[in-house]
Formats: C-alpha cells, sequence, structure tokens
C-alpha cells in the first residue's frame, strides 16, 4: 500500500463536526452581473434562521479548517516530495506549492478573526444543506460557486448589496465576511489538493501495471496472459487519468504485444477509449489548475481589501446613524464610529429587536433633543444616547434590561469615591485580621498593639490590590474623537490653540523653547491651528529681576519673527502669554499665580472673554 492511498483515505474520512468530505469543487453555474444580484435575492429569500435560544453552540467550520490544515500539511509535503523526484504534479499541485505560504496566512487569519465565542453569535441556519452553519458562510459558498473562485470586490458588494435588500445583515456578519470567504476559498483549495493527490495515486498504479505487463510481455507467452487475467478480473478504477496513463505507457514502451492489444479493447469497452480518457484527463487537470489559481488569487486579493471601509458602506445600520443630526458622527474616527455601532449590536441583540431600528431610534432622540433645546449641541448628538447619559433613555425605549453585572458596573461608576475607599477599608480590615489570626493566640491578647504594626503594611497590600482590581474590571472608557484629517483639517468654528506652559529664566530657555513650538508647527500645518507659549518668568524673591527686560524681548522678537517666516501677511500662527509675577504669602516668593496649572486656567478663561489682565504681555492677532 502507498504512502499516497494512506493520504487518499484520510481525505475520505469523516472528521467531527464535518459534513462527509466532498471531492468536487465548488463550483456552479457562472453567474453575470444581473443574474449574480437575482441569485443574492433569491438565496435570502429561503433562507430560514435558527432562533437565537436554540441554536446548537456548535462549530463545525472550526473544526473542519483544523482538518484542512493538517490535509493540506500533508498534501503540502506528498507534493514537495513528488516534485524533488522529479514526477510531474501537474499545474494545480505546482500552484499549491508555490503559493503554500498564502494558504498558510489565510488558515492563520481565519482563527485570529474568528474566536468561538463570535462565531457562535452568528445567526444559523435551520435548513438546507448547510443547516448548523451560518447564515453569512452560505453567502459566502454560494458567491464562489458562481463566480468560479474569482471574487473581487465588485462582485462581492454587488452580492451583499443584492442580499440585503431582502434582509438586512447584522454588522457582526457583515465583519464575518473575509473570514467566510476565506474559509470557503480555503475549502476549495482542499478539495483540489485531493485532486491532486489523486492524480499522482491514479498515476502511479497505471505506471505499476503498465511495468508489469511490459516485464511479462518479456517472457514467455502465459506469463503475459495470465497477467491480463488478473488484470480483468480485478481492474483499479478505470479513471480517466489512469487510462490515459496507463495506455500511453504501453505505447511508449511499444506494447504491440496480442494480450495488451486485446486489453486496449477490452478498457475501451468496459470504460473509456484512449482518446477519450485523454481528453476527460485534461479537462480535468485543467479545472484543477483553474479552481485552485482562482481561489489562492481570491485569497491574495481579500488580504487587500480594507474591510473597515466594506463593512461600513455594507452596513444598513451605519447608514441609519449617519442621519446624525449633530452631523458629527460622519466626521468621527472610525474607532468612535465602531464603538457607537457595537452598543447598538448590544441593544439589539438582547433585546432580539433589529440593528437598524436601535440605529434609527437614538436618531430620533437625538432629533427629539435638537428640537427641544437648540442650545445643547450633546443631545442633538447620537451618540449621547449610546455612550452618554441617554444612554438609559435609549435602554427604556427598547426595553433593555442590563444584566446584574452591569447593574453593579454601573452604580460603582455612580459612586466611585464610596467604592475606592470602601474598598482600600475593607482590605485593609481583611488583612489586618489575617495578621491577627497568624500571629497566634498570644498575639491576640495585644490585638491593638499587633493591629497598628499591621497597619501600614495591611493598606499599602489593600491599595495595590485595589489598584489591580480597578485596572482588570474597570477598563479605559474610550474616547469619542473627530477625524478632523480626513474631513478637510481643522475647520474655522474648531480653531484650536496648541500652548507649552513655560518658565522663562534666561534668553537660551527662550530660543529652546520657540525651537520647540516651530518644530510643532511643521509637523502640524492646519489653517486653523494655532501655537502659542504661556510663559511665567521663575520664582523670585522680588516681583522684577535683572535680566527680565532681555528675557521677554527675546521671547517677543522671537515670535514675530516666527510670524512673518510662516504666517505669511494671514493671521498670526504664533502667539507669546506672558504673565508678571504675584506674591505668594503662603511660599513668601514672587512667581507665578498656581504655576502650569494657574497658566493653563487663566489662558483658558482668557479666550472664552474673561481673565483679560492675567496676561501683562500679550503678541500676536488673529
Amino acid at each position: 500500500m502507498t504512502a499516497l492511498s494512506s493520504l487518499t483515505r484520510r481525505f475520505s474520512r469523516r472528521a467531527p463536526g464535518s459534513e462527509a468530505a466532498i471531492t468536487g469543487p465548488i463550483r456552479g453555474e457562472l453567474l453575470g452581473a444581473e443574474h449574480l444580484a437575482e441569485r443574492a435575492r433569491d438565496l435570502a429569500q429561503g433562507q430560514r434562521l435558527v432562533e437565537r435560544r436554540r441554536r446548537s453552540g456548535r462549530t463545525p467550520l472550526l473544526a473542519r479548517l483544523d482538518e484542512t490544515r493538517k490535509i493540506l500539511e500533508e498534501t503540502h509535503d506528498r507534493l514537495a516530495a513528488a516534485a524533488d523526484r522529479e514526477v510531474d504534479v501537474g499545474p494545480g499541485g505546482e500552484w499549491l506549492l508555490d503559493n503554500y505560504h498564502v494558504v498558510q496566512e489565510h488558515i492563520r487569519e481565519v482563527r485570529e478573526s474568528l474566536p468561538r465565542g463570535y462565531y457562535r453569535e452568528l445567526p444559523e441556519l435551520a435548513s438546507g444543506a448547510l443547516a448548523g452553519y451560518p447564515r453569512v458562510y452560505e453567502l459566502a459558498i454560494t458567491l464562489i460557486s458562481h463566480t468560479e473562485g474569482r471574487i473581487d470586490l465588485g462582485n462581492l458588494a454587488l452580492f451583499v448589496g443584492a442580499f440585503q435588500q431582502v434582509t438586512p445583515l447584522s454588522i457582526g456578519e457583515l465583519w464575518a465576511v473575509p473570514a467566510m470567504l476565506r474559509l470557503g476559498l480555503l475549502e476549495n483549495v482542499r478539495r483540489m489538493a485531493r485532486r491532486a493527490v489523486q492524480r499522482l495515486e491514479e498515476m502511479e498504479v497505471a505506471d505499476q501495471w503498465a511495468a508489469k505487463l511490459v516485464t511479462a510481455s518479456a517472457q514467455p507467452a502465459p506469463a503475459l496472459a495470465d497477467l491480463v487475467n488478473d488484470f480483468v478480473a480485478a481492474p483499479p478504477e478505470l479513471t480517466p487519468i489512469f487510462v490515459s496513463r496507463f495506455l500511453s505507457q504501453l505505447r511508449l514502451v511499444g506494447g504491440s504485444a496480442q494480450p495488451l492489444v486485446w486489453l486496449e479493447r477490452w478498457i475501451a469497452e468496459e470504460g473509456v477509449s484512449a482518446e477519450e480518457a485523454t481528453a476527460r484527463a485534461t479537462q480535468r487537470v485543467a479545472l484543477t489548475q483553474i479552481m485552485i489559481a482562482n481561489s489562492i488569487t481570491s485569497l491574495r486579493d481579500i488580504g487587500r481589501v480594507d474591510w473597515e471601509t466594506f463593512v461600513e458602506r455594507e452596513s444598513v445600520m451605519e447608514a441609519v446613524l449617519r442621519g446624525d443630526p449633530d452631523g458629527a458622527y460622519v466626521r468621527m474616527t472610525f474607532t468612535t464610529r465602531d464603538h457607537y455601532r457595537h452598543v447598538v449590536e448590544r441593544i439589539a441583540r438582547r433585546t432580539g429587536g433589529d440593528e437598524a431600528e436601535v440605529a434609527r431610534l437614538a436618531v430620533d432622540l437625538a432629533r427629539a433633543g435638537a428640537a427641544a433645546d437648540p442650545s445643547d449641541s450633546r443631545r442633538a448628538h447620537v451618540g449621547y444616547y449610546l455612550v452618554d447619559e441617554g444612554v438609559a433613555t435609549l435602554e427604556r425605549r427598547t426595553g433593555y434590561r442590563p444584566r446584574v453585572g452591569e447593574r453593579c458596573h454601573r452604580a460603582m461608576l455612580r459612586h466611585p469615591n464610596f467604592v475606592l475607599v470602601g474598598s482600600i477599608l475593607a482590605g485593609t480590615g481583611a488583612a489586618i485580621a489575617a495578621a491577627l489570626w497568624l500571629a497566634g493566640p498570644e498575639a491576640r491578647t495585644a490585638w491593638l498593639g499587633v493591629a497598628l504594626l499591621a497597619l501600614v503594611p495591611a493598606n499599602d497590600i489593600a491599595v495595590n490590590l485595589v489598584n489591580q482590581l480597578v485596572t482588570a474590571f474597570f477598563p479605559p472608557r474610550l474616547l469619542p474623537k473627530l477625524d478632523l484629517a480626513e474631513h478637510g483639517g481643522v475647520p474655522e468654528e474648531f480653531r484650536t490653540a496648541v500652548v507649552i506652559p513655560i518658565l522663562f529664566d534666561s534668553p537660551a530657555a527662550v530660543d529652546e523653547a520657540l525651537e520647540h513650538l516651530e518644530v510643532q508647527y511643521l509637523a502640524n500645518r492646519e489653517a486653523h491651528l494655532h501655537f502659542a507659549i504661556l510663559s511665567d518668568f521663575s520664582d523670585a524673591p522680588t516681583e522684577t529681576q535683572e535680566g527680565d527686560a532681555a528675557i521677554l524681548e527675546a521671547a517677543v522678537a522671537g515670535v514675530r519673527e516666527l510670524n512673518a517666516r510662516h504666517a505669511g501677511g494671514s493671521d498670526d500662527v504664533f502667539y507669546l502669554f506672558h504673565r508678571s509675577r504675584r506674591w505668594n504669602p503662603r511660599q513668601g516668593v514672587w512667581m507665578g499665580w498656581e504655576r502650569k496649572r494657574g497658566k493653563l486656567a487663566e489662558f483658558n478663561q482668557f479666550v472664552r472673554g474673561g481673565a483679560q489682565g492675567a496676561f501683562s504681555t500679550v503678541v500676536g492677532n488673529a
């Protein structure tokens, strides 16, 4: 028994969680754009889903992926060994050998992008050949079958868009599309790899029989006749590849003996003629090459797709959220928009509602907020009802009921000081109690002394433990951000100042600060972005010191020079806001009020129309 036979049998075994192995390519009728869209709509209409509470929880695709990985590894090794022996592995086998690293990379991508918990959240088919599989997997398989495995962004967007005209996909399903396409294409590669192995095996058997018959033909007549009878009595499978290879080998060595001529006629009667076998074998090899080439090329193309853009373009929920009355949603960063979508997804999943309807309700609440109080722009933004105080209103309107863990989490966030101080006190008490218990009965009689000795280390232990728990259970919350770089930079209504608070103690410090300010400008050139120095003199025993005037003159001249160099006659880019010293009776020195914090506070008041006398020297105009 050959190693190829063993490998072929493995292809045919049923793996746990997978359907019986299928040998043919994933291939249906090749459809043009119009018929492809129609097929997508028909698919959406015919699908029936399992109720969420009745889902099996199985992950058959992941089990199939594990099996595929192992089989492709062995197939690659077998084809590589054959190629090293200068055996013809066929064009399909060559494709696999040359691009095996691509296959490995995409198997890893599926594993990373499709964890079991996420997989189990995907809507599951209730009927059909793929019952128990995710709905989006059938979408991917159908598209692959009607394009001969040649997937590009054009036919993918067409197919998904037509499907959603009948049944919208959830945001989770859209994010799963690349993983499902990879799984389908890898399945195709697996099947074509099986064909490559079968071809090698059939050729090997054909060569063995041909060699036996040629050897027998050189011996006395009965030997050849007996071997021909053995062949006819228990013939190998007369596949086109076997027949084509077998007869070509016989003819190559001059198989003109009468029994061999008779055997060729018998094969033509029982199976296929030499000409037909050659034609069908060639066709099979060509199809194998086309399917494996298309699948691997599509895997490469999938890796180059901008899936963030694809998901946002195809998401029905995203289209609804873009109706944000405030208009801020479309200008936000992708991470912020994705965070908003996850909130909608969570509420829809827990309430059994439709994601687009939940998003629409959030937009309606924002419209109502804008109409109720036009001066409060926060309530006109959809994010107020997704990640801010308005989320309670949205949850109440959708019938969302927070789980016990969520309620506890929110309660602790509403009373952070109580939770933090209470936890530290409880932890300190527990640590002292443990110290008393470990100290033994004698020490317990002097419990007050032991407690006092253990107080400081017990408190340190409690603080460290509470800090670790807070970090684990209260991760940082995402701060919503605008993506101004993608929308023409900083708009005029968001004019911004980048400020550097600093203490001036010498002209050299001035030069260093100006150089740093210019570097910041050169790295962040924006029409409505300004750069300013907020300066104080260093602390002194008197209100003024010798050298103050030279330092201030250097700062004023330097800022003016920067504006002359970069502002180009328009509004100034660079500014100087300098404060005089004030007497601080507590510290007994003349200094800038509240130093850094004071400069920032007074600057914020200044730009809002207050604290006009806070800065003794102001350079720059806007």
